[in-house]
């Protein structure tokens, strides 16, 4: 009976403040936090919809006046229209909803899509070629990646959203390294630098797509980069016949007569089982045909498919 009295005598706000404090505890010993950020493994609570994400093109005026002209910052390319440019989120749509907002309410989640915090310009074979749905630890910029790293980290601030630690890591890694995070828009990069970040290592990995070291026009147009100039990552593995440091610059000009029969024999698995007309994509009403629908990334057709709504998943209803 004196134990009871004892915390019945005991102040009301000293017994919530230790309440609190062990659920703090609690949460400290279950998780841990980055930058104020809560890191945890991506979550999916609910089903993921590009509309309930929905943006106005209108957007992207106000994008270019935050720029300060028709400018990727990803590559150092100025456009001469809007007409050459995709709307980029910095973190994708899905991206965000399974690091928390697939608990949110619709007009939460249209303000995200919205919000210029996360928003730039980037060319559409970078955006949807490239970055797609990538996070920060999958794919990161050429250029301004102090930039693009600090705008990530301020969006998952203000949205209250998760992060893995994989990304935490990527980012502490380039921040820590950075003089500043202002936005560079001088001087620029080949005309397209849609690879982003990709390293020369790892051009053979992207684009040879028969593994004979090195890479021919048709496999360059198949994956949209030609033509292929000097400072390309997949230059140094092409033949410049003519010397003009471009490959590839006229349409039906092959890399090497020589290389002819490694492109009829030397398709990846995944065209060769699945792509029935023989364009260099996948069409969702082949991947049907084939059984394979609906198409998850890390799947060998994934890469040859287009992913119109970025969330990992291709053909997942039953459209064309």
């Amino acid at each position: 009976m004196r134990h009871k009295g004892y915390w019945a005598q005991m102040p009301r706000t000293f017994l919530l403040l230790l309440l609190v404090g062990a659920a703090l505890a609690a949460t400290d010993a279950s998780g841990q936090t980055w930058r104020g950020l809560v890191v945890a493994p991506e979550r999916r609570c609910s089903p993921y919809r590009a509309d309930d994400y929905s943006y106005p093109q209108s957007v992207e005026a106000s994008i270019v006046r935050e720029l300060g002209g028709i400018y990727s910052p990803y590559t150092g390319r100025r456009f001469a229209s809007t007409g050459e440019t995709d709307i980029e989120h910095m973190i994708a749509r899905s991206e965000a909803h399974d690091s928390g907002l697939c608990a949110a309410g619709p007009e939460t989640r249209r303000a995200f899509a919205r919000d210029l915090l996360n928003l730039t310009l980037a060319s559409p074979g970078l955006n949807r070629g490239f970055k797609g749905a990538s996070d920060a630890a999958e794919w990161m910029p050429q250029r301004n990646r102090c930039w693009f790293a600090a705008r990530v980290v301020a969006v998952r601030q203000r949205w209250g959203l998760t992060i893995d630690a994989r990304e935490a890591e990527t980012l502490e890694a380039v921040l820590s390294g950075c003089a500043t995070t202002e936005l560079d828009v001088s001087g620029g990069d080949w005309a397209d630098a849609a690879q982003g970040s990709v390293a020369s290592a790892d051009a053979l990995r992207l684009w040879d797509d028969n593994g004979n070291g090195s890479i021919t026009c048709a496999e360059a147009r198949r994956h949209g980069i030609a033509p292929v100039p000097r400072d390309h990552p997949a230059y140094p593995f092409m033949r410049d016949g003519d010397g003009d440091g471009v490959v590839c610059e006229q349409a039906g000009e092959p890399a090497d007569a020589s290389q002819a029969p490694a492109r009829q024999t030397g398709l990846p698995d995944a065209l060769r089982l699945w792509d029935d007309n023989g364009n260099g994509m996948i069409t969702c009403a082949e991947a049907r045909r084939h059984g394979i629908a609906p198409v998850r990334r890390g799947h060998p057709a994934y890469p040859f498919m287009r992913d119109a709504d970025g969330d990992g998943v291709v053909c997942e209803r039953n459209e064309g």
